[in-house]
């Protein structure tokens, strides 16, 4: 626990770490969080450098499933927040049937959100945050997206008395509930998980290229960064 709210996990890739840089509001936002953990190859390549040993990359989709796993065995309640119509119902689904018992309240999908993490619909929110406490969630999973997750998260950190554990988890509704196949072990294992990404999306280049050129350049030449 931090205090009396919830522990913050965010997971920052090289996307995320890059719009920090060009938003101070947003390297704010991330400073709040009790844990950071790198999901992505370039920025734990750019940590094991620092830092003169090796630091694994900690796929949030991964942490997610670890902490899904955790909540069944504790038999404590999980809220799912955010993804797009249906989606976050699907992952709900698959894993119920993986984990019988787990009890997950899927809450607020297919949502319009700023990009602050403010619902454009803000006579919403009331009622979705009572929803979230009326489930008496200990950890709540956000699928908003970055940076509108992230912001989200520290906006509500203390609104949910239940809740020990709140984290940003991107696309991990999508991977759960089979819409967003994950990349093979191998390129998984040689950190190559983006190329796998690009040739599924291929409007994602510009982000892609962002992230494994324009990010290392920076971290390794930027000292202020």
């Amino acid at each position: 626990m931090a205090g009396e709210r919830a522990c913050l996990v965010f997971t920052p890739n090289p996307e995320i770490l890059l719009r920090a840089r060009e938003d101070r509001s947003y390297a704010e936002v991330l400073n709040a969080a009790d844990l950071a953990l790198p999901d992505g190859t370039g920025v734990a390549l750019i940590r094991s450098l620092r830092a003169g040993r090796r630091v694994r990359r900690w796929p949030g989709v991964e942490i997610g499933a670890t902490l899904l796993e955790l909540a069944a065995e504790r038999h404590a309640a999980v809220a799912f927040f955010g993804g797009s119509d249906g989606v976050a119902e699907e992952a709900a689904r698959v894993w119920r049937r993986r984990l019988p018992g787990l009890r997950i309240e899927v809450v607020g999908t297919g949502l319009s959100v700023e990009e602050d993490g403010r619902l454009r619909s803000a006579e919403r929110e009331p009622q979705l945050l009572e929803r979230i406490r009326a489930a008496a969630p200990t950890i709540v999973l956000v699928g908003l997206g970055a940076p509108k997750q992230e912001r989200w998260i520290v906006r509500h950190a203390a609104d949910f008395p239940s809740a020990r554990v709140m984290m940003g988890v991107g696309g991990a509704f999508d991977m759960w509930a089979g819409r967003l196949p994950r990349a093979p072990g191998l390129l998984h294992r040689l950190g190559l998980e983006w190329a796998w990404r690009l040739a599924l999306e291929p409007h994602r280049l510009r982000r892609i290229t962002r992230a494994t050129l324009v990010f290392p350049f920076l971290a390794l030449t930027d000292r202020s960064s």
